[in-house]
């Protein structure tokens, strides 16, 4: 009936609409559905697709470093090392 495609962007979508009580679901969400958007164009949209994909591998990496060091600017830690 569905594809995988189709059923990880329905997935996602729900956990953001109707779970969305913490961050790290909405995250989860947003990651399921930037994969299907990435599977469903990868065949038709291969150039695109590929820019998209780079652009969100920075992003997450750049997000996930800025959220690791606010979660430790808050904690105990107060010592500010990057490396």
């Amino acid at each position: 009936m569905f594809n995988l495609e189709s059923w990880l962007f329905i997935s996602g979508s729900t956990k953001i609409v109707f779970w969305c009580k913490h961050l790290l679901t909405v995250f989860i969400g947003l990651e399921l559905i930037s994969l299907s958007l990435i599977s469903m164009t990868w065949t038709y949209l291969w150039p695109q697709t590929m820019w998209f994909m780079m652009i969100s591998v920075i992003h997450s990496v750049i997000g996930m470093l800025i959220l690791l060091l606010v979660m430790r600017q808050m904690g105990n830690d107060k010592t500010l090392n990057l490396v």
